[in-house]
């Protein structure tokens, strides 16, 4: 029946999320394999911090530019950078299997994935012009799917072919997944629509970007000059911490716990299934309540979920805990996204997707290492507990916002 109801997609959205999705499994397969490689060549727990916080290093500095790069050139001329970046991460390991190469296919894959990503957003939230805020909120679901099949296809084939076969098999199979995302860069996306679909806006736009050449350049922090985009900012980066907190705990948790690599790898599929179903009803939530509506929810639902994670100590609970998880930060990306779309200032589109990359790949960055640094001397269950506690901080950001659209004064 959700298939029946959902809007008609805009042309170019299904490339799109195809793209989204065979990208996306170099990033989302590497993460396991590789956190498994290192717990059983080394078994040095912080290194797995240190490898996931290198999936983001280079975002961190790069987004910005690439943001604007993107509100000046287009998206498709970005996305051929981007997945070849991805293609060429992904055979290292395949080519040479070691620490080092590991290494340095993080940084690649990370770097690629980030370039296609803040090109495809942008452009997705510019398909339709005359799109309402419901349906902008559909179109950003229907294309986070992409993200959440490969979340869950990716770890479960990279767990099964390194028990059936061996780690070089699960990077290759990963990596022919991204050869297929650069042929669809190149053969269907090559006319992607600019950042502005109608004549007014266009004119707007090109008048605003005329009078920036004779005033002061714009800074990025203005930005933060409204109350809503600090409000979009700060609750981004508390789902992006939790999400980041998940991934790289899982695979310490379940080695401690002696599981397989195909069970780890299951969890880890039913969390990006949660995520799939979340954002696969996405149209159907959007009209039925607001983005802040739907985040006020998912923020709860995240910090009930880091309270009972210390509790998981057999398989089907984390299983079920993960799947719960994935319901609900899976609706972050989608609600994120139509928010600041809606709330950012007229050319600079871009820029704001850029700002949120840098963000969330910093906390992409902080919160691998500082698990890293922390899991041996306080242990998995107090930094779990912690976790909830820091991200409990977002829930009042978020029933603001949803008062404020409501139209009464937000109340703390």
């Amino acid at each position: 029946m959700l298939a029946l109801n959902a809007p008609r997609l805009p042309p170019f959205l299904l490339p799109l999320i195809f793209i989204n999705l065979t990208g996306h499994m170099a990033l989302s397969g590497g993460r396991v394999t590789g956190s498994l490689y290192i717990l059983k060549t080394t078994g040095a727990e912080y290194l797995v911090g240190v490898f996931m916080a290198l999936f983001s290093i280079i975002p961190v500095l790069t987004s910005l530019s690439i943001g604007r790069w993107v509100d000046r050139v287009g998206a498709a001329r970005v996305m051929r950078l981007g997945v070849a970046l991805i293609v060429l991460g992904a055979w290292l390991p395949v080519a040479y299997l070691t620490l080092p190469t590991l290494l340095m296919a993080a940084v690649t894959i990370g770097c690629g994935f980030n370039i296609l990503s803040v090109a495809a957003q942008h452009t997705v939230g510019h398909l339709v012009a005359t799109a309402s805020p419901s349906e902008r909120l559909a179109n950003f679901g229907w294309f986070a799917l992409g993200h959440s099949a490969s979340s869950t296809i990716g770890p479960f084939i990279a767990g099964l072919l390194i028990d059936a076969l061996s780690f070089r098999a699960a990077f290759a199979a990963l990596a022919l997944f991204a050869c297929i995302a650069a042929w669809l860069v190149l053969t269907k996306a090559r006319n992607l629509p600019r950042a502005y679909a109608d004549p007014e806006a266009e004119v707007a736009i090109n008048e605003e970007n005329a009078t920036r050449e004779v005033q002061q350049k714009p800074h990025v922090l203005d930005l933060l000059s409204t109350p809503e985009m600090r409000r979009i900012y700060w609750v981004n980066m508390i789902m992006s911490s939790s999400w980041d907190l998940f991934i790289v705990m899982l695979p310490v948790l379940g080695t401690r716990l002696g599981y397989s690599a195909s069970v780890i790898g299951t969890v880890f599929s039913l969390f990006a299934l949660g995520t799939f179903a979340a954002r696969a009803a996405m149209p159907w939530l959007s009209r039925r309540a607001n983005e802040w509506q739907i985040l006020r929810v998912s923020m709860c639902v995240v910090v009930l979920v880091f309270c009972l994670l210390p509790w998981a100590s057999v398989a089907p609970i984390l299983m079920a805990l993960g799947l719960l998880f994935g319901c609900s930060v899976g609706m972050s990306q989608p609600n994120m996204l139509s928010l600041l779309h809606a709330a950012s200032p007229p050319g600079r589109g871009g820029e704001a997707v850029g700002l949120r990359s840098v963000l969330s790949n910093s906390c992409s960055v902080v919160v691998p290492l500082a698990f890293g640094a922390a899991v041996v001397p306080f242990g998995i269950s107090a930094l779990l507990v912690s976790g909830g506690l820091v991200f409990a901080s977002g829930i009042p950001p978020a029933h603001q916002g949803a008062v404020a659209r409501a139209g009464a004064p937000a109340r703390c």
